[in-house]
């Protein structure tokens, strides 16, 4: 066959209608054959190649190759234009000579673009597939039908099922036969929206929860379950429950030993406070108010915390208010609270008073005697009646508090100079307590000034011990300031002595001291540190808890320690 035949007659017309290019060229390497299909894919009109030499129009052919090899070659990819083809050519023979050659190529960009999105698509499912099979949760998916489509390893092992019972099944054969109580995906069929379910299945407890997958139409196509094992969720949940009773059981069982030991807190070895504190801890049992008077600084807030404290309102509220420090304008707002937009600047969403913010505890009314007599009324009304009615406010509040007041003041005289009045007084006088000042005490001033020592010793990494010479110059002054004075004062000494033992040189600052003080009926220095050797020994060692730090503290060696306890018969513990 010639060349020149493949272009005329009936032969050209099936060569342009066909879907592949084709391409033919003579020996001398001129285009004789070019179809339609050809010149779209190079993007030329057919005319226009035609009689041109085959590289002008295709520059990367290998038709002129085939000419010189004579060797067709197959299933070749290659770029034509702007597109990817894959081509084969072979020589066009004739009486046994190569007179041309021929190709034949088709555009693959199609499919070369089909086959990308289809490698994409696989590994999006491989990936969707590992992601699936490891998490820990069941993962099952049900189709329209109600035909479990999926179900992950996780699933199978919670449950126990293998997947050839339970995969391709629909969920009514399933729960006929045995291994649902109730199927998640028909409820979420039934109802288009997710769904959460606990069922028992190979007894385990199981939390599974369904949501649909909706297509175009908002129609439910699939529904994916996630089933989760919460037995031992259900256990720790137990577990934590017991817990939780075991912690509140030791909060009382604390609060209990923080009661007992709030009275050891209070340092004393006065028969006089001791019968306080015994009042204190009786009167702590019932809600009888109580009236605490002494001077500023006794303790009187200290005996207020031990009745709370060693009372059954231990875990509820302890509420101070200082009635001397809030500004009259705004005690009333402060005590009972406010409503919602009761005055400008309020809270939106309104405030509770201290007197609400008290209930099902303790409130205590510190400095009373300075509360303003206009708004002693209302006080007296509160604690009478058990109710407060807020600024603002149209409804009582029921409370159930207990009171108790303390005041440095002489009530009574206020009563008679019209100051305080004598039904909130005797209202608040139904268990009178009268604190003694540290100047009748004199015997707790050594024990509670080794305490305070001890205490600031820890709190700035201290040793430091007191001479005797300053513990006679503290008990010969009568601390008008009573304890808060010398709590003030110890740790004065403290963070201002430069040495170790604070001496009287420590004290020459403090001018309301006498560092020299008059013969006041002792004999000696040395009698009364004879007298008082055996008390402060003891005291020490009941502080620090152990004969070292006992004899740090006093500034003494260990052994000596030992020699004057066994000397005054202390126990020396194991």
């Amino acid at each position: 066959m010639d060349v020149n035949d493949l272009t005329t007659g009936f032969g050209f017309e099936i060569f342009d209608s066909i879907y592949n290019g084709v391409v033919a060229i003579d020996q001398q390497g001129i285009i004789k054959l070019f179809n339609e299909a050809a010149a779209k894919i190079m993007g030329v009109a057919k005319e226009e190649t035609i009689g041109r030499r085959v590289e002008e129009v295709i520059p990367n052919t290998s038709l002129l190759e085939i000419l010189k090899t004579g060797k067709a070659e197959n299933n070749q990819k290659m770029h034509l234009g702007n597109c990817e083809i894959i081509s084969n050519r072979g020589p066009i023979c004739k009486d046994g000579k190569i007179v041309g050659a021929i190709g034949v190529f088709q555009d693959i960009s199609d499919f070369e673009a089909l086959s990308l999105e289809l490698d994409n698509v696989k590994e999006i499912n491989n990936d969707l597939d590992a992601i699936i099979e490891s998490v820990a949760d069941g993962i099952v998916v049900g189709s329209a039908d109600g035909m479990i489509l999926r179900a992950n390893s996780a699933y199978l092992q919670i449950t126990g099922i293998q997947e050839k019972e339970f995969v391709g099944k629909n969920v009514r054969e399933l729960i006929n036969q045995g291994y649902m109580n109730k199927s998640v995906t028909e409820m979420v069929f039934r109802t288009k929206s997710r769904v959460n379910v606990v069922d028992i299945r190979s007894g385990k407890e199981l939390l599974m929860t369904g949501a649909p997958v909706f297509n175009e139409e908002k129609e439910v196509t699939r529904v994916v379950t996630i089933v989760r094992d919460i037995s031992e969720l259900t256990e720790l949940k137990g577990k934590l429950e017991q817990a939780e009773d075991a912690k509140n059981r030791y909060l009382k069982e604390l609060e209990h030993f923080r009661s007992q030991n709030a009275f050891k807190k209070i340092i004393t070895k006065n028969n006089d406070m001791q019968k306080k504190l015994d009042t204190a801890y009786h009167v702590a049992r019932v809600d009888s108010t109580v009236l605490i008077l002494g001077e500023s600084g006794v303790g009187k807030e200290l005996i207020a915390q031990l009745i709370h404290r060693a009372s059954h309102r231990s875990e509820k509220p302890f509420i101070k208010i200082n009635c001397g420090a809030i500004p009259a304008n705004l005690l009333e707002s402060e005590f009972f609270g406010y409503e919602a937009g009761s005055f400008t600047g309020a809270l939106k969403e309104g405030k509770k008073g201290l007197f609400e913010l008290a209930d099902g505890g303790t409130l205590f009314l510190d400095e009373v005697g300075e509360l303003p007599l206009e708004h002693q009324v209302k006080v007296l009304r509160a604690i009478q009646e058990k109710e407060i009615l807020r600024v603002g406010g149209k409804k009582t509040i029921k409370l159930d508090i207990r009171i108790i007041a303390a005041t440095n003041r002489d009530l009574e005289a206020m009563i008679r100079e019209k100051a305080f009045r004598e039904d909130l007084y005797y209202r608040l006088n139904v268990v009178p307590m009268t604190i003694p000042p540290l100047r009748q005490r004199k015997e707790d001033v050594i024990p509670i000034a080794l305490e305070l020592l001890a205490r600031y010793n820890t709190a700035y990494g201290y040793q430091k011990w007191i001479h005797p010479e300053v513990m006679d110059c503290l008990l010969n002054y009568d601390w008008p300031g009573n304890i808060r004075e010398l709590e003030n004062t110890i740790e004065r000494l403290v963070v201002t002595s430069m040495d170790d033992c604070i001496t009287k040189d420590a004290m020459a600052e403090i001018k309301y001291i006498d560092v020299h003080p008059a013969p006041n009926g002792l004999t000696s220095l040395k009698a009364f540190l004879e007298k008082e050797e055996n008390r402060l020994l003891e005291e020490a060692y009941r502080l620090m808890g152990s004969t070292r730090k006992a004899a740090a503290v006093l500034g003494i060696s260990q052994s000596s320690m030992v020699k004057k306890m066994k000397k005054y018969g202390i126990e020396i513990q194991n």
